[in-house]
């Protein structure tokens, strides 16, 4: 149980480095950095560095594993869960203690392309492989970090500039999924907000889902979306044939996002 009531945030006057300060990792190391706390955000290239500096985040390339210390929180954002994996198992490998603060960044991938029905936190994964796959990172995560751990499982990222509404404004059509599979969303800076408290707050859950409810189904999103775009009426596979996915996110709003700054799911329609 959070004890978000009886206690004080932490500060953010700590160090933060963000493993992946990419579209996501930047926004919560601006976050961090506009609370008073030093960054060092961690890159894959130098593309993003001029807009880092900017901000007043201090821009590095490759791993954290040589400068991390105990008493620094650890934001994990890399592309891919994957990736996330890698980085953890370097972590392990190299014999890096947790710090007093870590979170990953997950994906609502983990309950699969059959995901149905009410789903919260304690849902199992999905069986194909692509979940399992996600489901092994976040357990090679929590078996590093331990109690010092948050893992977040994201929806959907969207913004003006990427997300479902950009890449089928880029690409003109879209996959071909289940009408009724849902398309679970959150905005970029609801996602950042979330991560940033998970970071600061003095007893987080382990896990939590961020997405921002209701969900629209493929069918509700994508007629939308090419009735805004002009463009044909979407083609749809077979459907799921059950419940579209309800997903319970009381935890969310309770710790760490109690008001979306993005609360309704057609704000990712706009172009």
């Amino acid at each position: 149980m959070s004890l978000q009531d009886e206690t004080q945030p932490q500060s953010a006057s700590r160090r933060l480095i963000v493993w992946g300060a990419g579209e996501l990792g930047s926004r919560v190391a601006q976050l961090w950095q506009t609370h008073g706390g030093p960054v060092t955000g961690f890159t894959q290239s130098e593309r993003r560095h001029p807009d880092l500096i900017a901000a007043g985040i201090t821009p590095r390339t490759g791993s954290p594993v040589d400068l991390l210390q105990t008493d620094d929180a650890l934001l994990l954002s890399l592309p891919g869960h994957e990736t996330q994996a890698d980085a953890i198992k370097q972590l392990t490998a190299q014999g890096i203690a947790a710090p007093i603060r870590v979170v990953m960044v997950s994906t609502i991938g983990y309950f699969g392309p059959q995901a149905h029905g009410i789903i919260n936190e304690e849902t199992p994964p999905g069986s194909d492989s692509r979940s399992r796959s996600i489901a092994a990172a976040e357990q090679l995560f929590q078996q590093w970090a331990g109690p010092a751990g948050v893992i977040i499982r994201c929806g959907g990222l969207y913004s003006q500039a990427r997300g479902p509404m950009s890449a089928l404004r880029r690409r003109r059509t879209m996959k071909v999924r289940p009408p009724d599979k849902t398309l679970a969303l959150i905005h970029y800076d609801d996602a950042a907000t979330a991560i940033f408290e998970a970071l600061r707050h003095p007893s987080p859950e382990p896990i939590y889902l961020a997405v921002v409810s209701p969900c629209p189904t493929r069918k509700e999103f994508y007629t939308r979306a090419c009735q805004r775009l002009d463009l044909p009426a979407p083609q749809f596979d077979a459907p799921i044939g059950m419940p579209p996915a309800q997903y319970q996110v009381e935890r969310l709003h309770r710790d760490l996002l109690p008001v979306p700054a993005y609360p309704d799911w057609q704000a990712a329609l706009e172009v």
